[in-house]
């Protein structure tokens, strides 16, 4: 039995915005696993400090830095695959916190790839932060504004509850599109400077090398 072409269409269109959708909330989910990951340090470091075999000892820190920075690559790269208009405009998300989220969790790699963020200092600080109010901006637009109150809900029809679903992408193509400009020109010049950054890492190596030649 041939299925219509129309049919088929709509089944491919449904598939497609049920697999953003699901993206869209993982990333939400790994950047506060990544914020756990991140506040929680200490209990990690009590744990190390226990171990008496240096095995023991460095795969217990290496198992916790790939959860914590792996959690926090794969939320921005899932905030980043949701991040354009034509996606915006079939889900829901969360406006303006969901992006600017991502943008915020996007700067907090940049931290980590750059400065010594190991170890207790002001870049540690300035990366837990960043990833903090990633987790809080992303927590914000899934709860109150993505999945907000519904119409089984009698608190639905308050100006509050209203307001916020007025924020979903798909309902709000002009503050998707702010948000969209916004985001990705602080995006853009996040990477020019980590761009700049590598070239410039580059050529002070490559400086050292002549002149031991």
């Amino acid at each position: 039995m041939m299925v219509p072409p129309e049919a088929a269409q709509s089944t491919g269109k449904a598939l497609e915005v049920w697999t953003a959708q699901t993206v869209c909330d993982l990333g939400i989910l790994l950047s506060i696993v990544s914020f756990l990951l991140h506040i929680g340090r200490p209990y990690f470091d009590r744990i190390l400090s226990r171990f008496s075999l240096r095995v023991a000892a460095d795969i217990w820190w290496i198992v916790y830095i790939v959860l914590r920075d792996g959690t926090l690559f794969f939320a921005l790269l899932f905030g980043l695959s949701h991040l354009n208009l034509d996606i915006m405009s079939d889900i829901k998300v969360g406006l303006p916190f969901v992006p600017f989220g991502t943008v915020s969790l996007a700067g907090a790699l940049l931290f980590k790839v750059f400065r010594n963020t190991e170890d207790i200092n002001t870049s540690f600080r300035r990366a837990t932060y960043l990833v903090s109010l990633g987790a809080f901006l992303n927590t914000i637009g899934y709860v109150l504004v993505m999945e907000g109150a519904g119409e089984e809900y009698s608190a639905a029809t308050t100006w509050f509850w209203k307001w916020m679903e007025s924020l979903r992408s798909d309902e709000n193509p002009q503050l998707a599109t702010i948000t969209f400009y916004l985001s990705w020109f602080v995006l853009v010049c996040f990477a020019a400077a980590a761009t700049l950054k590598v070239m410039r890492l580059y050529r002070s190596v490559a400086g050292g090398e002549d002149k031991n030649v």
